[in-house]
């Protein structure tokens, strides 16, 4: 919202990201320039749900030094690169990308990848499924244990 308010080419200082729970991490403050704004709608073309139209809703590209986010107002899972070219950016030339998935990313982003670098993010979606307390659970149990 501060971005779209903003208007594109201004610069606003702003906090990016954070907001879904306690879990995740804080948000990031920085001096952001709005790269662009768009209304966040595509349509998957790739090999997932192909012809669904997707809504992120009003999205903004900003940028921090050599950072650029996309920020959307809805969720929405990696499955496709139209996601980032319906904001002007050609997935192909970036020379990394970001995305916070565990595996609905790898049908777009895979084929493009010279290499992938998992990342064990905090929350509730973590790739150690050792990190969190089970209660509930007999033990031992495949990957929670060594077998």
């Amino acid at each position: 919202e501060l971005a779209r308010r903003a208007g594109e080419g201004a610069e606003v200082e702003m906090e990016v990201g954070g907001k879904a729970d306690g879990l995740h991490g804080g948000p990031v403050r920085a001096r952001w320039k709005v790269l662009g704004l768009y209304d966040g709608r595509f349509q998957y073309k790739g090999s997932y749900m192909t012809g669904l139209w997707v809504d992120m809703g009003p999205t903004a590209v900003v940028r921090s030094g050599g950072v650029r986010v996309v920020l959307t107002t809805r969720k929405t899972m990696p499955f496709d690169l139209e996601q980032l070219r319906c904001v002007g950016i050609e997935p192909e030339e970036c020379r990394i990308i970001v995305v916070k998935s565990a595996i609905a990313w790898r049908a777009a982003y895979g084929p493009i990848a010279k290499k992938v670098i998992y990342v064990d993010t905090p929350g509730l979606c973590r790739a150690n499924l050792r990190t969190f307390r089970y209660r509930r659970v007999r033990r031992p149990i495949f990957p929670l244990d060594d077998m």
